[in-house]
């Protein structure tokens, strides 16, 4: 077992700092150079490391070049599966994460049966032509309250799904393990590995898109709650709100502090996708309207103001704007400022406010099926450097 943890945090290191030398390995790890030769030894020999250029070491050294290792992209490869209210996007990734191929299936209007046997239908057809590398593992990203131990989903109000298998039906067809997990804790696994959280200890993002959640980074490492539904807080009440949700509730968080909220001043955007819109006339129409402008300041500030309080009984380094909001230039900047704008005097200079570079799409779900090749990816031996 001690052996095999080594292994795991030798990969876990390269694939986060790599590339590294045996002796740099043996350093950083604290294991001896004999023991680090010798996993570096196995792990070659099974494909998971390969030999880079000889290093070339700086003035004054007498040694021979140290040979750098790395993750071998080609030995393993996952399907990232990102699933929303419009689509079901498939990705197949090398073990670096790097997209190899994507395509899609609409899941508007279908049933669960259904968009799964598309999926798998997808994620076979890309597993059969994947001739660089087997494809070890699928991670599923879907909104809603997931059961992530289960892979099961418990309720997806924005695709109407309730009480749906996900997991075990899609290793099934798919013959690999596959990992489930809401969207929003898999985007905060992604910027804990790979985003704005990865040199921090605490973090807290907040998905803005057409729902409202948080996700949290504590200790350096995602904090999903006893559960796994922590920041979940879309369709809890909100005192004195009137607001209708999308799920029929009155005064649910989503109903005033998402961008289902704001959708009153271009009702004709319904139901599009992002790429659909024409985003241009849209801000040229709402810019002449008060009223439209009044309920977009409305929504930014409830956002606002709900990351401040957040902030305040947290204390983290940074907060993370994230989702769907990011991809309105206009909307983002208006966000930063009040936020700014808002925030007591006595926070300022305590928590720095950043965008997002991840994005809302696979590669969060790449993240999530490339954890189970190396569980300690979601940073438990990670030491962020100062």
């Amino acid at each position: 077992m001690l052996h095999l943890l080594h292994r795991q945090r030798v990969v876990h290191l390269l694939r986060t700092e790599g590339p590294l030398a045996r002796a740099d390995l043996a350093d950083r790890l604290g294991l001896s150079r004999p023991s680090i030769t010798a996993i570096v030894g196995e792990l070659i020999d099974d494909g998971t490391l390969v030999e880079l250029d000889a290093r070339i070491e700086g003035p004054g050294y007498r040694g021979r070049p140290r040979k750098l290792l790395g993750c071998n992209p080609q030995a393993r490869r996952v399907l990232g599966i990102w699933i929303d209210e419009r689509r079901a996007r498939i990705a197949l990734a090398d073990a670096t994460g790097n997209i190899v191929r994507e395509d899609e299936t609409p899941t508007t209007g279908r049933t669960p049966a259904s968009v799964i046997r598309s999926i798998t239908r997808i994620g076979k057809q890309m597993i059969n032509d994947a001739a660089d590398g087997p494809v070890a593992a699928a991670g599923i990203c879907i909104p809603g309250f997931v059961d992530s131990t289960r892979g099961f989903i418990v309720e997806s109000k924005a695709l109407g799904w309730s009480e749906v298998e996900l997991g075990k039906p899609v290793s099934a067809a798919l013959g690999i393990p596959t990992a489930v997990q809401e969207t929003t804790q898999a985007m905060t696994l992604a910027e804990t590995i790979a985003g704005r959280a990865r040199e921090v200890r605490s973090a807290v993002l907040l998905n803005c898109g057409g729902h409202f959640s948080v996700g949290l980074i504590i200790g350096g490492r995602p904090y999903p709650g006893t559960t796994g539904v922590a920041g979940a807080i879309g369709h809890m009440p909100v005192p004195g709100s009137q607001a209708k949700c999308a799920c029929g509730r009155i005064g649910c968080v989503n109903a005033g502090m998402s961008l289902h909220a704001m959708q009153s001043v271009a009702p004709h955007t319904e139901g599009m996708a992002l790429k659909e819109i024409d985003l241009d006339a849209v801000a040229q129409e709402t810019a002449r309207n008060p009223h439209s402008q009044k309920i977009i300041g409305d929504v930014i500030d409830q956002i606002a103001r709900a990351a401040i309080l957040i902030e305040a009984v947290l204390d983290p380094e940074i907060v993370i704007l994230s989702g769907l909001i990011t991809e309105f230039e206009e909307l983002i900047v208006a966000l930063e400022a009040r936020i700014e704008e808002i925030r007591p005097p006595e926070r300022r200079g305590r928590t720095t406010t950043v965008r997002s570079h991840i994005g809302r799409d696979y590669r969060a779900a790449v993240i999530v099926a490339l954890q189970q090749l190396d569980p300690d990816i979601a940073g438990l031996l990670h030491t962020p450097s100062r």
